[in-house]
């Protein structure tokens, strides 16, 4: 990759003022290999590991509903979701191939400091930590068990300990595999693709003309608007900002793949590092502060050959991914799902297998409810994955205490993390019996929309205020990534105006 190791630098050698925490590293960015298709297929890597992410608890379980209460309206919301969060990835991207630091990085370099953003993404993160998909795993495999019918009662007790069980498998799946970033991306590629190839399948032979039109129509039609028995409008819109807010990725899950960028070795990447394995990954390390790319009329040229490589990476595998993998639950569910599944929150994961096996024989209940699995299972290991690493980095990088540390051992802190959010999983499980797995995605998936927002209005001040001017986004794509914060946020706001604004008024 014609990679160059990076040259230390002194304060007054760093092109931008580095904020609240200490100076970058100042280094030559590596040149890219030549765009050709080879080359890009060799390159492939933090698309296809989001696209894993995003095939999750909103494609299998929000979409189908969705698909079935409006038949193509409101589709549209899955594309500009998809349109706005790659616009967001492509944007924290662009920090990382300059600095090798991932944004939460660059968040924390923000004023007033470290110590109250850590505070306020903490309280943003909140919905989460929730081990949803654990849950819509133990239901599955309740259901798969058990052989229980759409009529039959589900034990309640039974899926909380199965719950457990899953949780803590996908807990111990992180603890192997060297360098974090390749166990990551192999489950996600399987998982991606094998779901990908099933639900392509069941599309094309057993869904109808008719729904196919329906439903890729609704996603360039706004005004196909359902209407309720009262003439006025029928959206239940914590429903549809779920599916905004699970579509993709979502929340601060899209931020990742700035240390997916970091972790392939793209840009300043390899200059950085990467977090170990607890086994297997003793030899490597992480700095502590990334390594800013020196400004200049050859890495203005440098930085645009790997920009390309990135536009590729997300419009073409990312983005294209992530709205065939929502469309096509969609579109089972509009054909298949009844409307007793999504009654009992405690088997909406199982609620689409059901109906679909139903009406199509035993085989595709069966490898429709092991496409959930699928999904889940290795969904809730990514879930605890970047969640303990987005907050390894900021952590890494903004604690004075933990600066001091060996640059091998951040492998203790990402660990330490895993076990909290392990912890505060279980705990989530044992003192709230009633709270079912489809309610804690709800509370994820809205609370996604808030933090989401909140993270594309950050990013555009950081690249604006630590990136050197030449590498900068323009003022289209700045306008661009506003805009796609106010539609997060009002899907948010849309939420509290129909569910907690009338609560508080006592309606």
């Amino acid at each position: 990759m014609g990679q160059v190791a990076a040259a230390g630098a002194s304060v007054t050698d760093v092109p931008v003022d580095p904020g609240c925490l200490p100076a970058w590293e100042v280094g030559e960015l590596p040149r890219p290999v030549p765009f050709r298709m080879r080359n890009w297929l060799s390159l492939i890597g933090p698309g296809l590991v989001l696209a894993g992410a995003s095939v999750g608890s909103g494609e299998f379980v929000i979409g189908p509903q969705v698909g079935a209460r409006y038949h193509g309206a409101m589709m549209w919301a899955v594309l500009a979701s998809i349109v706005a969060q790659v616009i967001l990835n492509t944007e924290v991207m662009r920090y990382t191939l300059c600095t090798g630091e991932p944004i939460f990085t660059g968040f924390m370099r923000s004023w007033p400091g470290p110590k109250f953003w850590i505070v306020i993404y903490l309280l943003l993160d909140f919905g989460g930590w929730w081990p949803a998909q654990a849950g819509l795993a133990a239901q599955i495999l309740v259901v798969m068990c058990q052989g229980l019918s759409p009529t039959d009662t589900i034990d309640l007790q039974t899926v909380r300990m199965v719950s457990y069980g899953v949780f803590a498998v996908c807990g111990a799946a992180a603890l192997f595999g060297g360098k974090i970033y390749n166990t990551v991306a192999m489950v996600a590629s399987g998982k991606f693709l094998s779901v990908l190839l099933f639900m392509a399948f069941c599309s094309l032979f057993y869904v109808s003309a008719k729904t196919w039109g329906q439903m890729w129509a609704g996603l360039i039609n706004p005004f196909n608007v359902p209407q309720g028995v009262d003439g006025r409008s029928g959206i239940d819109w914590t429903i549809i900002a779920s599916l905004v807010g699970l579509s993709g990725v979502g929340g601060m899950g899209n931020i990742m793949v700035s240390n997916f960028v970091r972790e392939k070795g793209w840009g300043m990447g390899p200059q950085v590092g990467a977090i170990p394995s607890a086994f297997g990954g003793h030899k490597i390390t992480l700095s502590h502060i990334g390594t800013m790319c020196r400004p200049g009329p050859e890495t203005t040229q440098r930085f645009r050959g790997w920009f390309r490589y990135l536009l590729a990476d997300q419009y073409a595998v990312w983005a294209l991914g992530s709205l065939i993998a929502m469309m096509m639950p969609c579109m089972l569910g509009a054909e298949y799902l009844k409307g007793q599944g999504f009654k009992d929150q405690w088997r909406w994961a199982a609620a689409l297998a059901q109906d679909f096996g139903s009406a199509r024989g035993e085989i595709f209940r069966f490898l429709t409810l092991l496409s959930g699995l699928i999904i889940m299972i290795p969904g809730q290991f990514m879930t605890i994955d970047t969640t303990s690493r987005r907050w390894t980095d900021a952590i890494w990088s903004a604690s004075r205490w933990v600066r001091t540390m060996d640059t091998h051992k951040v492998k203790y802190i990402y660990y330490s993390l895993a076990g909290a959010y392990l912890t505060f999983g279980l705990c989530g499980y044992t003192f709230f019996p009633n709270l079912s797995a489809s309610t804690m995605m709800l509370v994820a998936a809205n609370t996604a929309n808030l933090s989401i927002s909140a993270c594309i209005f950050h990013t555009l001040y950081v690249n604006h205020r630590f990136l050197p001017k030449e590498l900068r986004p323009s003022m289209g794509k700045s306008a661009a990534l506003a805009t796609s914060g106010l539609f997060f946020l009002a899907m948010f706001a849309l939420v509290v105006n129909q569910k907690i604004v009338p609560m508080l008024l006592g309606k």
